[in-house]
């Protein structure tokens, strides 16, 4: 078998165009990469360079050998990454969400043996689980497939928190259609409940905030009404200090109350259950 590391001093060869520069380049010296070329061609059985006096070229093949090898080397670094990724799969559960409130359930165990993803989740899920980058999704909808299963976890319902003297507290039942026209406060990102927000209530303006500590401070001296859910109270960041004098009014829209779906890997069922089964003892506390 061709050493990589022959491979490698040829693609350097064929971008810097001389031993002298591929030298420096590789940190080696111009006879070792002399001697690594000579035996690459004895390797291979063909010639790879048109060798003139103080001058050495690639021929024909040496360009076409040079960019197979490029091609072998970035294979062999995705295997590499590819086989990182599986093992540590196997020692960590890396698991990503589409939404917060599933994060919120998830960051609540304090689970050491659990890499969170930072950013939401939004796509290409499928691929992410069979590729090993996630070993388990939380998502709003379950995916089954050959190789694909969902394990159901909890509901993430909707309310709106009203001042007392808000006029929409007349109301026995409250849905987005109720809100519309208002101003209304928000964090971000949430995922898939800014395109709800959007398709429900487009007439009204929805103010996002991204950082926690300003978003508290800016509850405490409004009037707006502004979102939370049944997991808000368990976030350690975005559901502490909130006003506690407004009133929780539940939203009765049907999309307001989204199923949330652990996905995984059928193959890895065995590893994920047991967290699987913690989400779900977790969620039923605030279902």
């Amino acid at each position: 078998m061709i050493e990589n590391c022959l491979l490698e001093e040829l693609v350097a060869y064929a971008k810097y165009g001389t031993i002298a520069k591929t030298a420096e380049f590789l940190g080696l010296t111009q006879p070792a990469v002399t001697h690594s070329m000579k035996k690459l061609e004895e390797e291979l059985g063909v010639k790879l360079f048109i060798r003139k006096p103080n001058k050495l070229y690639l021929s024909e093949t040496g360009k076409y050998t040079a960019l197979e090898a490029k091609k072998l080397i970035n294979d062999n670094l995705d295997f590499t990454k590819k086989v990182k990724q599986f093992d540590k799969d196997q020692t960590t559960l890396v698991v990503g969400f589409n939404a917060p409130g599933p994060g919120i359930v998830l960051r609540s165990l304090h689970d050491k043996n659990i890499q969170i993803k930072i950013n939401l989740v939004e796509n290409n899920f499928e691929k992410l689980l069979s590729e090993h980058q996630l070993t388990c999704i939380l998502i709003n909808f379950p995916i089954e497939d050959r190789d694909i299963t969902s394990t159901y976890l909890g509901t993430e319902s909707m309310s709106v928190n009203l001042q007392s003297e808000c006029k929409l507290n007349k109301n026995k039942e409250l849905s987005f259609k109720k809100l519309k026209g208002k101003t209304i406060l928000s964090p971000s990102p949430i995922g898939f409940w800014t395109k709800i927000y959007h398709d429900e209530i487009s007439d009204s303006k929805v103010i996002f905030q991204n950082e926690s500590t300003e978003y508290s401070e800016i509850l405490q001296y409004s009037v707006l009404p502004f979102f939370t859910t049944n997991l808000t109270s368990l976030d350690s960041q975005w559901g502490n200090n909130l006003p506690n004098n407004r009133t929780v009014r539940p939203l009765s829209d049907k999309v307001a109350h989204q199923k949330f779906y652990a996905v995984y890997l059928k193959q890895n069922k065995n590893r994920v259950m047991p967290l699987i089964e913690k989400l779900q003892d977790q969620w039923s506390k605030y279902d």
